[in-house]
């Protein structure tokens, strides 16, 4: 019998201390229609409408405010949309519809033709903090002018690792005009006319991007100082 009280008390326990947990539902949607197929119509004109749905999986009621954040999976994180919603009851079990809009823009850190690393990831907010797990999904954007990710074969890039000079050897004759240098957070910290070989002693250790233009299309490859 003692131990029938104690089992009671402990559900009684649990069932007093529920909690409602925000997770991202799998259903979503896009417009365009095709926006996450490599038929996309979507360029850097474009506006991409993302619903996604939020489901309270807890085993609480949730009563409140939250915010849907959407954000380009990228070590800086680049902002795409969000939107706050006030004085919202879920009951366990319900979800919500939530609309983001946003647009595909070029340069390093934004979205890149060929459907190299457009993942967005989505995550629904309460009182400020990340709760429940994000969605992942692929925007195809396609535009002839966007940065496309180095194709092998392109460049001799050595040394990479590199300490202080970095050569870079083309492959064809393209007329390459600049180089930039960005650091994870996509800041330029250094830029410059082509040249085979630059010096990158001033540099701190860590990972970075350089961006070659050319006269029709860009190239990235990372690199690592040491």
């Amino acid at each position: 019998m003692t131990r029938l009280y104690i089992l009671l008390f402990v559900i009684a326990s649990l069932i007093g201390k529920g909690q409602a947990k925000l997770q991202m539902s799998p259903i979503h949607s896009f417009s365009p229609a095709n926006a996450n197929t490599p038929a996309s119509s979507v360029t850097y004109s474009s506006t991409v409408n993302l619903t996604v749905y939020v489901k309270n999986t807890g085993n609480a009621a949730f009563s409140g405010s939250f915010a849907v954040m959407a954000r380009r999976d990228t070590v800086g994180g680049v902002f795409l949309d969000s939107l706050h919603m006030n004085a919202v009851l879920f009951q366990v079990g319900d979800s919500m519809q939530v609309p983001l809009s946003f647009a595909p823009t070029s340069g390093l850190g934004a979205f890149k033709v060929a459907g190299n690393g457009n993942t967005i990831v989505v995550w629904p907010i309460a009182s400020n903090t990340i709760i429940g797990d994000s969605l992942r999904s692929t925007v195809w954007v396609n535009n002839g002018s966007g940065i496309k990710e180095i194709e092998k074969g392109n460049f001799n890039v050595y040394p990479n690792p590199i300490i202080n000079e970095l050569h870079i050897k083309p492959y064809d004759n393209q007329n390459y005009k600049t180089i930039i240098v960005y650091d994870v957070f996509a800041r330029k910290v250094k830029e410059m006319n082509y040249q085979e070989t630059i010096d990158l002693s001033q540099l701190t250790p860590g990972n970075y991007w350089i961006v070659i233009n050319a006269d029709s299309k860009s190239y990235r490859i990372p690199i690592i100082k040491e």
